[in-house]
Order: C-alpha cells, then sequence, then structure tokens
C-alpha cells in the first residue's frame, strides 16, 4: 500500500467517523455512500494497465453520483450538491478518457484521485455545517413557502 492510498484510507475513516459521531441522517449516509464506492473501487479496477478504460470503475462512480443526487434532492443539504457535483467531474474524466486514453492519462489518475478527496471534504463541511440541524425531507420536489393568510 503507497503512502498515498494510506492518506487516502485515514481520510474516509475520519470522514466516515465524524459523519457517524456528530452528523445527522444524510451525512451518514453520504459518508456510508462514499465509503462503499472507496471500497469496491479497488475490487473493480483492471490493474493489467491503466491506459485501457476502467468500466468497473465508471460504474461505480455513476452509481456514487445517482446515490449523492438523490440524497441531494431527498434532504435539505447544501453539501450533497457539492458533492454530486464533484462527483459528476469523476464521471466526466471516465467519458473523456474513453474519447482518448493516450492523452488524458495523467489528468485520468489524478482526476480520479483528488475527487475523492473532495468528496470526503464536503461530507466533512456538512458535518461540521449542519450535521446537528434536524434534516428537511423533500418528497423528490422543492417545498413551497407557507401560504400567507390575511386577515380580515
Amino acid at each position: 500500500m503507497t503512502s498515498a492510498q494510506i492518506v487516502g484510507w485515514a481520510a474516509l475513516a475520519l470522514a466516515w467517523s465524524a459523519a457517524l459521531w456528530k452528523g445527522g441522517r444524510p451525512e451518514r449516509l453520504g459518508a456510508s455512500l462514499v465509503g462503499a464506492a472507496w471500497i469496491l473501487t479497488p475490487i473493480v479496477e483492471l490493474r493489467e494497465s491503466w491506459y485501457q478504460p476502467q468500466y468497473g470503475i465508471l460504474a461505480v462512480d455513476f452509481l456514487t453520483l445517482v446515490g449523492l443526487a438523490a440524497l441531494a434532492m431527498r434532504y435539505g443539504r447544501y453539501w450533497p450538491i457539492c458533492a454530486a457535483g464533484f462527483q459528476a467531474i469523476a464521471v466526466l474524466t471516465h467519458l473523456a478518457f474513453l474519447v482518448n486514453p493516450q492523452a488524458l492519462y495523467r489528468a485520468y489518475l489524478f482526476g480520479n484521485f483528488s475527487i475523492g478527496f473532495l468528496l470526503l471534504g464536503a461530507i466533512l463541511g456538512g458535518v461540521i455545517m449542519e450535521g446537528g440541524t434536524p434534516p428537511l425531507r423533500r418528497p423528490w420536489a422543492w417545498p413551497r413557502p407557507p401560504a400567507s393568510r390575511s386577515s380580515p
């Protein structure tokens, strides 16, 4: 295991522990989702060559994006929006790599490695800023403002 991997696993443990300790339900779900993706990624990666498309990692990243987008729509939190945006960039790096693997090799490796830390930062930010507040449940739609009552 490389030192970068050790730092990554330590950062994941820190974010997940903080979410379990001080986070609300959305933070716990998000940390568990990102943690599951973090665990699945080395299992599905093709280790023969990084010059070939990583379809397994693309699938894991896409499912993580769907989960984070669902969290952003379901709960009234800002951090899942940021996390979903970061994850969308990860998915786009996969798609760009499919277009030209040779030219985008370093960007592909750097992008997919560093975006995981941005996701963990978004979760930690959510725990710090919103962890103690109860989540606003959204039935897949933005809440409407209450109707004002006019007095006679």
